[in-house]
């Protein structure tokens, strides 16, 4: 006996929900494409930004960042060997000038200094005696010269009275001639002892200059080794903000080693970071307004580094007037750089992603502002927040300059 296999209905069911399923997806499909052609896509205005495009001057201008840092820095070197005893100040802090830094320590100066000055005091007192010496010789000398003259004298007379007697036979010839021959002697040694008299100016002048020259040389000696002496307080020697200390207490160090860097505070300049992209424009002279915490100073461009790095460009901006108030080393700012100024322009308000001499489709509005239609608008020079419009919109149109990348596929769009 043969029993009938059972129908089953299991496989005409999964046929059936398969084709509603495809049904489904097709519906959906069919329905976003009609939503994505529609053309009453609704849009809040509150949702955009609309800016209306003008017919005027547009000064491009360049915005970067950048820091406030030193035209000239100054570094304090050691002027001997040593050792570093004690820090006093340290980076960030202001400085006057004579505000001692550092603390530096060094015996064998110390030691030097106090030979120096001895030596200074024996070369002066050496000095002194040479003076009292040669105010002896001159006062001997004139005794002697004193002395020379007086038996000089005696001898003209003794010759004359000879001559006298000579008439009379009272005197010889013999001692007559005698007395002509010691008058000329005496008179001949008297007029030596007067030259050296003369003389002895100039040898106590000569001696004197010389021993002024070893106390002179000494003198130097001494100031030199109290400079370095004094050079162990490490004194700012201009007004400004300490930027660096570059050794520790107790570490050594020799001449000429930077112990310390001053930035000058009234003397700074701004460092833009300018784009690569950007800096083609930026031509020395040009005017730059530099703003931070709200404080605002003028400058001018004055040097565009040649080097490209990480793809900013560092433009050097000189303060024209009055430093920025509050300004410091490595003070954040802000820098805009006028580029140039153009007369009678298509302008708008920059759109998010416009690019100098670009194009980008924009929804423009109509005159009811009722309906953005998508169109593709052609891009002149740009500023910081303003581009130039070069076609096809006129004096008058609204524009939405806001973000649109979810309406990206909708041409049209209905502002209400």
């Amino acid at each position: 006996m043969q029993i009938p296999k059972k129908q089953t209905t299991r496989g005409p069911l999964i046929k059936k929900l398969a084709m509603v399923s495809t049904v489904i997806i097709l519906l959906m499909v069919v329905w976003d494409r009609i939503n994505i052609l529609s053309h009453e896509t609704r849009v809040l205005r509150d949702e955009v930004i609309i800016a209306q495009v003008e017919k005027g001057d547009l000064v491009r201008e360049i915005h970067s960042s950048g820091t406030l840092v030193p035209i000239a820095s100054n570094f304090l070197s050691a002027t001997s060997n040593g050792q570093v005893k004690e820090i006093r100040l340290e980076a960030s802090d202001s400085v006057e000038v004579g505000s001692i830094i550092m603390v530096l320590k060094n015996p064998e100066l110390t030691q030097a200094v106090d030979e120096a000055r001895l030596e200074v005091e024996v070369l002066q007192s050496a000095y002194h005696s040479l003076q009292q010496r040669w105010r002896q010789t001159v006062l001997k000398q004139r005794i002697v010269v004193a002395d020379f003259s007086a038996r000089y004298e005696m001898t003209k007379l003794r010759r004359a009275a000879n001559q006298r007697l000579l008439k009379t036979g009272a005197v010889s010839n013999i001692d007559y001639n005698e007395s002509i021959l010691l008058e000329k002697q005496l008179g001949f040694q008297h007029k030596l002892e007067i030259e050296l008299l003369d003389s002895l100016p100039k040898m106590k002048q000569a001696e004197l200059v010389a021993a002024q020259a070893k106390i002179n040389q000494a003198t130097r000696q001494l100031l030199l080794q109290e400079k370095l002496a004094d050079d162990l307080y490490v004194k700012a020697t201009t007004k400004g903000i300490l930027q660096e200390v570059t050794l520790q207490v107790g570490e050594p160090f020799k001449v000429g080693t930077v112990l310390a860097r001053i930035a000058e505070q009234d003397n700074l300049k701004a460092e833009l970071r300018v784009q690569e992209s950007q800096v083609k424009d930026v031509i020395k002279g040009q005017d730059v307004v530099i703003s931070a915490g709200g404080k605002l100073a003028s400058g001018i461009v004055k040097r565009i580094n040649p080097s490209v790095k990480d793809g900013v460009v560092i433009v050097d901006v000189y303060f024209t007037g009055d430093v920025l108030v509050g300004a410091r080393p490595d003070l954040r700012i802000d820098g805009v750089i006028a580029l140039e100024k153009l007369k009678n322009v298509l302008k708008l308000k920059r759109p998010v992603y416009s690019q100098e001499y670009s194009s980008s489709s924009l929804f423009v509005l109509n005159e009811s502002q009722t309906v953005a239609q998508r169109k593709q608008i052609e891009f002149g020079r740009t500023s910081v927040d303003v581009i130039e419009i070069l076609s096809p919109l006129k004096e008058g149109d609204f524009v939405i300059v806001s973000s649109t990348n979810k309406y990206d596929k909708l041409n049209e769009l209905a502002l209400h």
